[in-house]
């Protein structure tokens, strides 16, 4: 297991090395640089201690080492020789440290990437509905990890990536309406292709004692005031027999208007949870407090368009006899309307106050609301105090109810082709239905009898974001029905996260290509510690070859070797000083006779005993069994210009191979520079 030290920026792994073999490099070197100051130390305590024969042995093998010691016994070559080996052993562990060093070892290393790149690793069948808890304590982690958590079932298993806000969503197109007076719209062609919000939100009904239906909008009409845009008001107080239809839809289905013609015959299509994949299709239903978000398409021919749509409601409930205190209804309001404390004083909070009060007190039911927009949006609000009564004096709850949808319109686009039918076999006019970029179906149920019944286009939900956390929807209490601290969250990241929820659109549904996302990998890192001891054992070696450059003679520098060839004129007749040997002799092992030899640059180097004096000034021997011309003079007369093969010499056999040793007793005949070897 690793070290374990206190945690700090000196000792957490920071310096990326990008490989291993290079950390292993680094290390390794770190090693090398403590043997040989370790080596150098020890070198010039030997050389100040005048133990030569140990310094020699600090380069041999553990075997040497110990007969070495062995056969000097107890003394200070012994113990030197001892204290190194131990200690080189150790030094031999520094990279060994090193590595235990780690914490970890390795960090995170991050470059953008385009999703295309990514399109293999998406896993075949992507989940495009996300859920986030968003209640208090799981904030600060939703602040850390929203990136994570909004990529969550999109690549497969060890895909390291996340998302980014990063979307080059391209150009926005519309045009100019081909209707009036039928509030906020978003207009994409002459025909009157147009999105729009829920403008039936309103419209209910109950049954006259004859069982027929009587709409609503027969006692409330819709209220079109001139001057302020193209919205349109309603505002009523109504029986609670209305109540139950209000109550069953899915809030905040955005219409799709495919052409003028259509739309007359109210032959339009919905933005639909499934009810088979998308919670929302029971959540979204009734009363609870949660906040919805989704990507949309739609498509009519080859013209494309993408929406992001926001849907929030919340919800206060009380029981019959317990009527909503006048200031939970006020506070609702006010919260709900701006978070700014100034801005909660806006007349209307207290108009519609005074309107939920005067219904509560007379036992009915009632409904504000606004449907607006302009080019890019369309919004709709509305703020609801409803209690159901199915039969005459069957109330079981009441319910403020507040809601709103806002469509906004991000990219248009010519796809290359036109969209085709998904099943082309139906009686009426009818689109695609897609979600998370497949098509899986049509909605040629939802369609009616019209004149000339053709294939509208596509629609694809292609991702939806569902938070909840948000307070407790059944509560009479305004801070428990919606609490401050997430609802003052999900407003203030509204964006961050509409951005990254798009991102996740376009990279399953539209156009992955527009995406960045952030790929990150495990990168092996050092610490500043590691560091600072690879440059510490590096200081050590310089400091160590430095004094013993200063302060022993260069034979404490030099190998075995060269100590020996030092004193010897090799190769190119000049005597040198241990060191380096440049350039570096032909250093042979041959054969001569029953033995072998070795031969610097051709002369045979043998060690003979102090009787003996060689005749040659460069390695002691005439090789080949022939004097040199140059020591001819000093050999005896019946010997010159001989070849010695097989003949006696003093005693000394020679077989054509074998080096020419003088005696000591015709040393006298040679120059006085021979005589003492």
């Amino acid at each position: 297991m690793p070290i374990s030290l206190a945690a700090s920026s000196f000792t957490v792994s920071s310096l990326p090395v990008d490989y291993n073999a290079v950390k292993s490099l680094i290390f390794g070197s770190a090693r090398f640089f403590i043997g040989f100051a370790l080596y150098k130390c020890f070198s010039l305590i030997a050389a100040r201690s005048d133990l030569f024969s140990s310094y020699l042995m600090f380069t041999e093998d553990y075997t040497q080492n110990f007969l070495y010691m062995w056969s000097r016994g107890f003394s200070k070559n012994t113990l030197l020789v001892l204290c190194f080996a131990i200690l080189y052993a150790i030094a031999n562990l520094y990279g060994t440290l090193l590595w235990g060093l780690d914490s970890p070892g390795y960090i995170m290393h991050y470059q953008n990437i385009s999703a295309a790149y990514m399109n293999k690793s998406l896993l075949e069948d992507p989940s495009y509905i996300i859920q986030l808890d968003t209640g208090r304590n799981n904030l600060a982690t939703l602040d850390q990890q929203l990136p994570n958590l909004m990529g969550a079932n999109l690549y497969k298993a060890g895909m390291n990536v996340t998302l980014t806000p990063d979307v080059h969503r391209g150009s926005i197109e519309i045009t100019t309406p081909t209707q009036t007076k039928v509030g906020g719209r978003i207009w994409l062609d002459s025909e009157g292709f147009s999105v729009g919000s829920d403008d039936f939100a309103m419209v209910t009904y109950k049954y006259d004692n004859n069982g027929t239906t009587v709409p609503l909008e027969l006692t409330c009409p819709l209220n079109v005031p001139t001057g302020i845009g193209v919205a349109y008001i309603w505002n009523c107080t109504f029986e609670n027999a209305y109540v139950l239809p209000l109550l069953t839809p899915v809030v905040g289905r955005p219409i799709i208007h495919y052409d003028d013609v259509s739309d007359k015959l109210l032959d339009w299509r919905r933005v639909t949870p499934s009810r088979q994949k998308n919670v929302w299709a029971a959540f979204g239903t009734g009363g609870g407090t949660a906040l919805m978000k989704q990507v949309f398409t739609v498509t009519k021919k080859n013209r494309r368009h993408t929406f992001i749509h926001n849907v929030f409601r919340t919800t206060m409930l009380t029981l019959p006899g317990v009527p909503f205190a006048r200031t939970e209804i006020n506070d609702i309001l006010k919260r709900t309307w701006s978070l700014n404390v100034t801005e909660q004083e806006a007349p209307l909070i207290g108009r519609l106050t005074n309107s939920i009060m005067a219904a509560q007190a007379t036992n009915q039911s009632f409904m504000f609301g606004v449907n607006d927009g302009s080019d890019l949006t369309a919004t709709q609000v509305s703020w609801e105090f409803l209690t159901p009564e199915p039969t005459k004096g069957s109330q079981s709850y009441s319910l403020m109810r507040i809601s709103l949808s806002n469509i906004t319109l991000i990219r248009s686009e010519t796809l290359p082709q036109e969209v085709k039918p998904y099943n082309s076999i139906c009686d009426y006019s009818f689109s695609n239905l897609a979600y998370g970029g497949v098509v899986t179906e049509t909605d040629c149920v939802l369609g009616g009898p019209v004149p000339n019944p053709h294939f509208f286009g596509q629609i694809d939900t292609s991702a939806v974001l569902i938070l909840y956390g948000l307070g407790d929807g059944r509560s009479n209490i305004s801070a428990k029905a919606l609490e401050q601290e997430p609802y003052a969250w999900n407003v203030e990241n509204s964006e961050r996260i509409d951005d990254l929820l798009i991102a996740r659109a376009f990279i399953v549904a539209v156009d992955p290509a527009q995406v960045t996302l952030i790929s990150g990998r495990l990168t092996p890192a050092i610490s500043q510690l590691q560091m600072f001891l690879v440059l510490l054992s590096a200081f050590l070696a310089v400091v160590a070859w430095i004094l013993l450059t200063l302060f022993s003679t260069s034979h404490w520098s030099s190998s075995l070797l060269q100590n020996l060839l030092a004193p010897m004129d090799v190769g190119n007749g000049r005597k040198m000083n241990p060191g380096y040997i440049n350039p570096v002799p032909d250093i042979k092992l041959q054969v001569i006779g029953t033995s072998k030899v070795v031969t610097v640059d051709n002369a045979i180097f043998k060690l003979e005993p102090d009787s003996a004096v060689s005749l040659d000034n460069n390695a002691g021997y005439i090789p080949q069994g022939q004097f040199s011309p140059q020591h001819q003079q000093f050999l005896p007369q019946q010997y010159q210009g001989q070849h010695y093969q097989g003949q006696q010499y003093q005693g000394q056999q020679y077989q054509g191979q074998g080096p020419v040793v003088v005696q000591a007793e015709e040393i006298a005949q040679a120059p006085p520079h021979y005589k003492n070897g």
